[in-house]
């Protein structure tokens, strides 16, 4: 792997543990090794969820994102040398989508080296509680074009969940749930691709309902989450709040919330505003106010911390070794990164 590709991947790493209050990963040797591979995932955060798969996998998977992002040349060329492959959508423009086939190809090839692939098979993002209905049909037509060139391939899907207890807020808590794979020549009907096709689908949907919380189309997804933040469940645990979805009858019953320490989060996050007022300044003056989707909220913020807190570091180090000296400076420079990774992770 690039010596480049590893160090940066060093500081996202670094960078979430800083931003999140707690990252759970479990089912990691769900993951075949010497296979090729797609892991298949839920989406509910934006480009945060491929984050958090990327930076807790062994493989270092190539993943598909809206082509949308790959408009400048330069942006295009760092994406690619993260292994982000363009994916084009109607809203894109409706010729656009003549460019998908070579893209699925293209896949089907690293499929037939033995590479790892993700991608989002709901095909948008949402930040409700459910995986979304029906499965989009790319990563079917990504393993047709891989077992087309050698039908005995043995692909490996890797379904996976994502769990957030609060994707829009800050700091947050998220669990990758890592479920067991599944063999698609056990699927593969080269005779009838549309039955394969159907099957497959329904299978890593059934599949992803099992590892992330899932409040079907059918219930009032209102109270139902009322009910749920009522009883204080843990999302990070999806199949027992899944339960709990099961156990939710009319008329609801609600449970007793855990009270949270207030006078301390209050206090904790005053000193976390003074400490960090220029940052936080740049935020919630020029990028919260930006029309964006909601579910784009978490990743500017990531993304505008791991810029800004270096640069904002570096003037603070240079400015106190300047008038105090480099020893004072260095301690100051400790004794904030302490404090806010306390706040992280107890607030």
């Amino acid at each position: 792997m690039r010596i480049g590709y590893r160090i940066l991947k060093l500081y996202i790493r670094t960078s979430l543990f800083f931003y999140f209050k707690k990252i759970k990963v479990e089912g990691l040797r769900n993951i075949p090794k010497d296979k090729p591979i797609i892991l298949l995932a839920n989406h509910q955060n934006a480009l945060m969820d491929a984050l958090i798969i990327v930076m807790n996998v062994k493989e270092a998977p190539y993943f598909l994102a809206r082509s949308d992002v790959f408009k400048k040349p330069w942006v295009s060329r760092f994406l690619h040398y993260l292994r982000m492959i363009p994916i084009y959508r109607f809203r894109d423009g409706r010729e656009t989508l003549k460019n998908n086939p070579a893209i699925f190809d293209k896949c089907g090839k690293l499929l037939s080296q033995g590479k790892t692939l993700m991608l989002f098979p709901e095909g948008n993002h949402g930040l409700h509680r459910r995986v979304r209905w029906p499965m989009r049909k790319g990563f079917v037509k990504m393993i047709f074009s891989a077992l087309e060139k050698n039908p005995d391939l043995d692909i490996r899907i890797v379904p996976v969940g994502l769990n957030y207890l609060k994707a829009q807020g800050f700091p947050d808590s998220v669990a990758l749930h890592i479920g067991k794979d599944l063999a698609v020549q056990g699927f593969y009907d080269p005779k009838d691709l549309t039955r394969t096709e159907s099957q497959l689908k329904k299978e890593v949907y059934e599949r992803l309902k099992q590892l992330t919380t899932h409040i079907p189309e059918g219930e009032d997804y209102n109270s139902v989450i009322e009910a749920l933040d009522g009883q204080g469940v843990d999302y990070l645990d999806p199949i027992t709040v899944n339960g709990k979805i099961k156990e939710i009858g009319a008329p609801i019953q609600k449970g007793t919330k855990q009270k949270e320490n207030r006078v301390f989060a209050k206090g904790m996050k005053f000193i976390f505003t003074m400490v960090n007022f220029p940052v936080l300044l740049i935020w919630y003056t020029f990028v919260k106010p930006l029309k964006m989707d909601v579910e784009f909220r978490a990743t500017l913020r990531f993304a505008l911390g791991i810029v800004l807190f270096p640069i904002y570091y570096t003037l603070l180090f240079v400015l106190l070794a300047y008038l105090f000296g480099v020893g004072l400076a260095f301690l100051v420079f400790l004794g904030h990164l302490l404090f806010n990774l306390l706040y992280v992770k107890l607030v």
